[in-house]
């Protein structure tokens, strides 16, 4: 009887890790992985679940909004799939971005308003969405639209008189944050010499991009991934260097299965940003990775969301689809903001 079931078992397993490791692979089970995971997730936001990440990140709330509304839209677009059910989430992630809760933790004095994190995000969103044919079907136009346009003038006004690196709190500045940005807005001679402006700060002598304003020679695995996908997004001249450059110090390949170093050294140093570090790798690095090499068209990243897809003891029964035993959504977020790009 025992061996009866171990074999069951065995076999179990065994069905569910192929299943995982083929699904980027075939549209059917991609199409049915990704619908499966905007729907749980849409549905814990709904229940206020982002202000539970807001009390885990410094920027959990918009965070996630941001990513969920950008991987719906995303995948409606390259799926042509366009009705209310979706339209429906992301006015309902823009609802909660526009929110005061959400606004609360960034200061209103600072120029522009509510720093380059808020505006950054919340622009990409809106950017995205307008462009979307799934816009027709928004509740929200007026408003995306009269907000969008007021983020644009902030950010240009500020950046008319002398063009610096803009900060997300008083006093504190992070690249990525102003990759974000450059990404989200329509003027393309200002992505430009703002892009140029970010490699002049820079120290480290690579010439990526410094992690933070607070020590301009210093990178970091996340945020360089981070970087080099806005870069891309931002349609910087020279990605391929950049990107092969940032390949060169911070990947590592097993197999195809691309594996990202958080810290230049290789050591477990963590923060709250980078996830856990496992052997010099970076769960948030590998996983935003994935992302931005599928956008520069490396296949490779099929392989390595399969892996994570796998580790990540995926479960996608009666319509939804979570990782961890729904304990670490930030990780679903990331998986499906990936996934929509492969």
């Amino acid at each position: 009887m025992i061996k009866v079931t171990l074999k069951y078992i065995g076999i179990t397993i065994i069905i569910y890790v192929f299943i995982c490791l083929i699904t980027p692979y075939f549209n059917f089970l991609k199409h049915r992985s990704i619908e499966n995971q905007i729907c749980w997730l849409s549905e814990i936001m709904d229940n206020g679940y982002d202000d539970t990440l807001q009390s885990k990140f410094p920027e959990g709330k918009l965070f996630s909004n941001s990513i969920l509304a950008l991987s719906t839209i995303q995948y409606c677009d390259k799926n042509k799939i366009y009705d209310f059910k979706y339209s429906a989430i992301v006015d309902s992630c823009i609802s909660r971005i526009q929110s005061k809760r959400t606004r609360r933790i960034f200061n209103s004095d600072m120029s522009p308003k509510y720093g380059i994190f808020y505006n950054g995000w919340s622009n990409l969103v809106y950017s995205k969405y307008k462009k979307s044919q799934l816009f027709k079907y928004s509740n929200l136009k007026s408003s995306i639209k009269d907000v969008s346009k007021k983020i644009e003038e902030r950010i240009y006004q500020t950046q008319t008189d002398s063009l610096r690196i803009l900060d997300t709190y008083i006093g504190s500045n992070w690249p990525a944050d102003n990759l974000i940005g450059i990404s989200s807005i329509n003027n393309d001679s200002l992505k430009q010499i703002w892009i140029e402006k970010l490699f002049e700060e820079t120290r480290h002598d690579s010439g990526l991009i410094h992690h933070t304003g607070s020590n301009e020679r210093v990178i970091r695995g996340s945020s360089s991934a981070m970087m080099t996908y806005c870069l891309g997004l931002s349609d910087y001249s020279n990605i391929g260097k950049y990107n092969d450059l940032f390949h060169s110090i911070f990947i590592d390949e097993y197999l195809g299965v691309q594996l990202v170093k958080e810290n230049e050294d290789a050591s477990n140093s963590m923060d709250i940003d980078s996830g856990p570090v496992i052997f010099g790798y970076g769960a948030s690095a590998t996983i935003m990775n994935i992302k931005t090499q599928a956008s520069l068209g490396n296949k490779k990243s099929k392989l390595t969301w399969a892996v994570m897809n796998t580790l990540g003891l995926s479960m996608n029964l009666f319509n939804k689809k979570y990782y961890l035993f729904k304990q670490e959504p930030m990780f679903d977020l990331f998986m499906l903001w990936g996934s929509t790009e492969l």
